[in-house]
């Protein structure tokens, strides 16, 4: 419940500071920030991949379930586990990780960063990554800010700890408790080539997500699409990268 609470209060603020962004400009402010290696919020839009995130775990009720729906449909995923839940339940992320899941940094308590000093904010990240090696034998190499919300000082700090942000380009919004058919819709209506989706597997009562990750895997692979890790996802576009420059070289030499 708390981290309900804290989830509404700091989107409030958010919305409402990005109310006078339209979405073109500010999607256009995250490329630029992806282009210059600050962050990662899509994927390859030449691939019809897809990176599947859950955030706000590990929950031990249903992780297990999103995972079972997971193996089902042979999908490998991206969880952004909160720090002191990693701590309370550690074989829970121990079982994500073994079924060939990555981990992610999701913060120690889940606080909005931008309103964090600077060393707060390492704290929140550096707290987090060493539950993560205690459960799980290796520090995540991913990190997301709670809410998408950062600033010049939270980017700063994920670069001297040598962990790269995940944002999201295709919300389903699962964390209001739409509806299922509300979160299913949104995942569909929103769907490109080299979305990061975001949906929650703990944090509050998750079952509308359980009920719509199936259905959203099921028809997103009958449209073709392939799901992939957030590192998969990365190293789609360093390999693209290389191809472009590998090009570039080709046509000045000749």
């Amino acid at each position: 419940m708390q981290l309900k609470f804290w989830r509404m209060q700091a989107l409030r603020s958010i919305h409402e500071s990005r109310r006078f962004i339209r979405r073109n400009t500010w999607e256009k402010q995250l490329a630029h920030l992806q282009a210059q290696g600050h962050l990662i919020y899509s994927g390859s839009s030449h691939l019809p991949e897809i990176a599947l995130t859950f955030d706000d775990g590990p929950d031990p009720q249903y992780t297990p379930q999103i995972l079972e729906i997971l193996q089902r449909y042979q999908v490998k995923a991206t969880f952004f586990c909160i720090g002191h839940q990693v701590a309370t339940y550690p074989h829970v992320v121990r079982q994500v990780s073994e079924a060939g899941h990555v981990i992610g940094n999701h913060t120690w308590t889940h606080p909005n960063l931008a309103f964090l000093c600077g060393s707060d904010i390492l704290s929140q990240i550096e707290r987090t990554s060493h539950a993560i090696q205690e459960a799980i034998g290796a520090q995540p190499l991913f990190f997301r800010p709670p809410y998408g919300s950062f600033n010049s000082q939270v980017l700063t700090q994920a670069c001297h700890l040598g962990i790269t942000p995940i944002i999201w380009n295709n919300s389903t919004e699962d964390w209001a408790r739409p509806g299922t058919d509300f979160i299913i819709r949104r995942a569909l209506d929103s769907i490109s080539n080299g979305s990061i989706i975001l949906m929650h597997d703990g944090g509050q009562e998750q079952s509308q997500t359980v009920e719509a990750t199936s259905i959203i895997i099921e028809k997103l692979q009958d449209q073709g699409y392939r799901f992939i890790t957030i590192q998969q996802l990365i190293d789609n576009l360093i390999i693209k990268d290389l191809r472009s420059r590998l090009t570039h070289s080709m046509l000045l030499s000749s």
